[in-house]
């Protein structure tokens, strides 16, 4: 497979840091700089596929290197650009108004450059993005083209979506780092969500200092009505696996090393039982295969967009098994779960770590599944990402190692309800004590 050259991606994923820096002393010419960016984007985007829609224009146009740039999933409506929602036959609708979430970072200085590719619907088994860090993974997720587009260097941050971890794969599988913002309904406003009890909105940056700077420069905690966080010198760490379930040797050693680091410099770390939450991993798919019925059923039988592809249909399908009454009772059990793992990581855990999956990185050859099982969900292999969507909390998810193979192994940080600024701090720290993760490092 054909891999961007690590000296061109370097150029245009500098540290955004040290990227204000340099523009700031005129180390970086600026025109020059958005000149060979568009020239990068231009001869690269067709071998990664990012993005549905790119502008180079507003690229020319923008404010870098000095200011920072955005891409959002071609599920959120963006004013100006059409919404496909991935749908391969032709669909597209023209929002006049941005969502929320783009009004909110566009009126702090982002500027939107592009629409990230997506798979049909969020639904449909076909990746159309390409890794652009290790080639031979997958992008895993339908945010797969908000993890390539930042990943590449074609933009700085993007936002994506997720309700079962489809932000949280791709960008650990290109090395990147993603943030799950605590899910409300009016983050989905403009947002064609798959599962709205289950979803919200996130961000994809490169690492975790890069987020941290786009948090604190931009003022998106204030913007997005995240809770200021106290800086934590003792942090009270659960960490959790689901019972009888067997982890890859590699990431149970990869989350011991990690734990063992953490308690080494003095944080509290334990290993509750919470048998009672994995197991309620069945509910939550079924929950989010009827929602997705509910939200894109209507989508079956659209002469603009007929005919949705066999695997997106059959997904979207799935969702009809579960009765009314059944999904009254899902939503019941959702909302004692949420309640519940909300007041642990209140009154005795800051945090929660788990591992991003029980195995590697899935290679980019492989066949994929539709995110929504397409058989009973006990028969499915239940993944450890639904977890936090079920509770409706915040997650951030980064890389923390690479396996003997040169797959990065993902970590999962969890937190209460508007607990994002201590997310990042976390994951600043983690990263740190995992000797800094770089793009860089993976060419």
């Amino acid at each position: 497979m054909m891999s961007i050259p690590a000296a061109e991606r370097e150029r245009f994923t500098l540290p955004l840091a040290r990227r204000r820096l340099l523009a700031e002393r005129g180390a970086i010419d600026a025109d020059r700089y958005r000149r060979e960016l568009v020239d990068y984007v231009r001869r690269f985007d067709p071998q990664v596929r990012a993005f549905a829609d790119w502008r180079p224009a507003d690229l020319e146009g923008s404010p870098l290197p000095y200011g920072c740039t955005v891409s959002y999933k071609d599920t959120i409506d963006v004013a100006g650009f059409p919404t496909r929602l991935g749908i391969r036959s032709g669909y597209r609708s023209y929002p006049s108004r941005s969502a929320a979430i783009a009004s909110q970072l566009s009126a702090r200085g982002l500027l939107c450059v592009g629409k990230a590719a997506v798979t049909e619907c969020a639904l449909g088994t076909e990746r159309p993005s390409l890794n652009p860090t290790y080639p031979d993974l997958s992008a895993s997720g339908s945010s797969t083209g908000s993890a390539v587009s930042v990943a590449a260097g074609f933009c700085d941050v993007s936002v994506g979506t997720d309700s079962g971890g489809s932000i949280r794969w791709p960008a650990v599988y290109c090395g990147a780092t993603a943030l799950r913002l605590t899910p409300r309904s009016d983050r989905l406003t403009g947002v064609h969500a798959v599962s709205p009890s289950l979803e919200s909105v996130g961000l994809v940056a490169r690492t975790p200092a890069d987020l941290d700077w786009l948090w604190r420069t931009y003022g998106l905690g204030a913007a997005l009505g995240a809770e200021p966080s106290p800086q934590r010198h003792r942090l009270r760490i659960g960490v959790t696996v689901p019972p009888g379930e067997r982890l890859h040797s590699e990431v149970a050693d990869a989350l011991a090393a990690v734990a063992d680091r953490l308690a080494d410099r003095g944080h509290v770390l334990s290993h509750p039982d919470l048998g009672w939450v994995w197991r309620q991993r069945a509910d939550a798919w079924e929950l989010l295969s009827r929602e997705a019925y509910d939200g894109f059923g209507a989508l079956l039988d659209d002469t603009r967009c007929t005919p949705l592809a066999a695997d997106t249909r059959l997904a979207v399908e799935t969702g009809a098994r579960t009765s009314d009454a059944r999904y009254a009772e899902l939503r019941r059990r959702q909302q004692q779960v949420s309640s519940r793992l909300a007041r642990l990581l209140t009154d005795e855990f800051d945090l929660l770590a788990v591992p991003l999956e029980k195995g590697l990185p899935d290679r980019a050859d492989r066949q994929y599944a539709s995110v929504v099982p397409t058989e009973q969900p006990d028969a499915v292999d239940l993944s450890l990402t639904i977890l936090a969507s079920h509770a409706r909390l915040p997650v951030l998810a980064l890389p923390v190692v690479l396996s003997t193979d040169g797959a990065p192994i993902g970590l999962q940080l969890l937190a209460r309800p508007g607990a994002e600024d201590l997310l990042i701090s976390a994951a600043k720290l983690v990263s740190a004590l995992c000797q800094p993760y770089h793009l860089q490092e993976a060419s």
